[in-house]
């Protein structure tokens, strides 16, 4: 064949990447030749296993019936969805939103990968400020929109908080978007509002475009977190993104919101929504509905998460591990024991020999400044149930 698709430069960039979870995905492999599928306890994926509750499952089928003859979708989400998510922002954060401050969006992924293609100019060499680790979309999207990701290393000397001081003039100047992530994943850690201060203010001072990603907003142990948008001033600079598949363990619905309080950050991505996707399903919008005007579930499974965490530190303890005690998110940190030389050679051996999966922290984090703040620590996701999680810790003691 003569034909030759050429594919643009930066999609190439991100398709020439390697995947972060070649090396795992080999060795779970080969763990399960070892013991077979059903024998390997699973801390790796942050998919929840537990069931979307019955009441949203439930809501889902008789809109696929009630919204049988209803057409297309209302692009930024229907009137119903608005009000629920707008009711859950003001009892949850004492934040009042319009409707129009609103827009449904598949999730957080779909909306965090975009927002750099609304907000970069590919000639002119911008950045944006991303937290490593982070959420791959954020450096993906910036690729894609022709950006240059900058990382801000969350390392356990800074007690895991970023530090925008660090973060030079000229850094500065060309940055245009930052993406903030509390709860932080994978480290746990919920930031102040001290911190939402800080990160509004050195925004609003360069004339940057503040995400914030608080799709674990609803997943703590003690004090809830804030939202940016409580914070004097966020009202200029700040999109929030929040998410379904965690606090209601609909991952398969695909389903959050993009608020904004700045009708200069959310009508470009009302925009395309309506020139791209459409909106999301109308079912699953009624879906949404259901979760976002629930509390209930989220509160039981903020207690089977504390449960889980009980059994988990111990287990990890007897490995050596130092667990970092999560404030939010269902991730777990810790330290590989020291007779390890590499997170790498930890996980493998917890797989191969005890068939448990975790994740090497140095393969969700990038090498930046010198620096891999994912070096020397893996993450475990509080996915499995608390029968899974005893198992592992008597195959620790063997």
């Amino acid at each position: 064949m003569g034909f030759k698709a050429e594919i643009n430069p930066d999609v190439k960039a991100i398709l020439e990447q390697p995947y972060p979870f070649d090396s795992v995905d080999e060795n779970k492999a080969k763990a399960v030749k070892k013991f077979g599928k059903e024998h390997i306890i699973d801390f790796g994926i942050g998919d929840p296993t537990d069931p979307t509750p019955e009441f949203i499952r439930e809501a889902c089928k008789i809109a696929v019936d009630a919204r049988k003859s209803s057409g297309y979708p209302a692009s930024t989400g229907h009137a119903e969805f608005k009000k629920a998510v707008s009711d859950f922002m003001k009892n949850r954060f004492n934040v009042s939103l319009s409707p129009e401050e609103i827009a449904a969006t598949y999730g957080a992924k779909f909306a965090s990968f975009h927002i750099p293609l609304l907000f970069l100019n590919p000639k002119k060499e911008e950045t944006v400020l991303i937290p490593n680790p982070g959420y791959p979309p954020y450096t993906d999207g910036t690729l894609i929109a022709g950006g240059a990701p900058y990382y801000f290393n969350i390392l356990e000397e800074n007690n895991f908080l970023p530090v925008f001081s660090e973060i030079d003039y000229k850094t500065r100047e060309r940055a245009k978007i930052m993406f903030l992530n509390s709860p932080h994943s994978p480290t746990g850690k919920i930031y102040s509002k001290e911190t939402l201060k800080e990160a509004v203010d050195f925004c609003n001072d360069s004339n940057i475009v503040l995400v914030s990603d608080e799709c674990y907003s609803e997943l703590y142990y003690e004090k809830a977190p804030a939202s940016v948008l409580e914070i004097s001033g966020s009202e200029e600079c700040s999109i929030v993104l929040n998410s379904l598949s965690k606090r209601s363990m609909m991952t398969g619905y695909a389903t959050g919101f993009f608020a904004s309080k700045n009708p200069e950050l959310l009508t470009p991505f009302d925009k395309i929504l309506r020139k791209s996707i459409q909106g999301l399903p109308s079912f699953i919008q009624d879906a949404a509905t259901a979760a976002f005007s629930d509390s209930a579930h989220s509160e039981k499974m903020r207690s089977v998460y504390r449960e889980r965490l009980s059994a988990l530190v111990p287990m990890l303890e007897k490995t050596g591990c130092k667990a970092i005690m999560p404030e939010g998110t269902f991730f777990v940190w810790a330290k590989i024991p020291e007779k390890f030389d590499s997170a790498l050679a930890f996980s493998e051996w917890l797989l191969l020999e005890k068939g448990i999966n975790c994740v090497p922290g140095d393969l969700i984090s990038k090498e930046f400044n010198n620096q891999n703040p994912g070096k020397g620590f893996v993450r475990f996701a509080l996915v499995p149930h608390i029968e899974k999680i005893k198992e592992a810790a008597k195959r620790l003691e063997q």
